[in-house]
């Protein structure tokens, strides 16, 4: 049986449909690196006055990340940049908040305490002095 040249047209245009939406959702797991956050802040509440109040930082990143117990890393907040001239928004800006060290490690989450904030006379202001559920990690440079 012979597939007029309608039909093995509007195959193929159902075959490269296909294919691109394949490609739509591949293509940025192959060309981009993934995003490692904050995910939760969990805070110690102390019994007696003076005790040391702890706050544990958990991130989506562990062991198969390269992670490990010891390690330095950076919290930053994407900041939005807004061209005033021009009504629009011109991108987006890291800013780096502050530094933490990770003190426990599983496969795919870790746990980090804040060891310093950034100096604000040396970073661009990101709202909050703190560190929240949402910002980026990135391995710190410094070890």
């Amino acid at each position: 049986m012979k597939i007029g040249s309608r039909g093995l047209c509007r195959r193929r245009i159902k075959e490269l449909a296909v294919l691109a939406g394949l490609l739509f959702v591949i293509a940025p797991t192959l060309t981009s690196h993934a995003e490692f956050f904050v995910t939760s802040v969990i805070r110690d509440v102390p019994m007696k006055q003076g005790e040391a109040q702890y706050k544990d930082f958990y991130i989506n990143a562990g062991t198969n990340n390269g992670l490990q117990k010891g390690v330095f890393l950076d919290a930053l907040r994407k900041m939005a940049v807004f061209d005033n001239i021009n009504s629009k928004l011109a991108g987006n800006t890291p800013v780096k908040i502050a530094r933490l060290k990770v003190i426990h490690v599983d496969k795919s989450v870790c746990v980090a305490r804040l060891v310093k904030f950034y100096e604000k006379e040396t970073t661009p202001l990101a709202g909050f002095d703190n560190v929240m559920i949402g910002d980026l990690i990135e391995v710190s440079e410094k070890q």
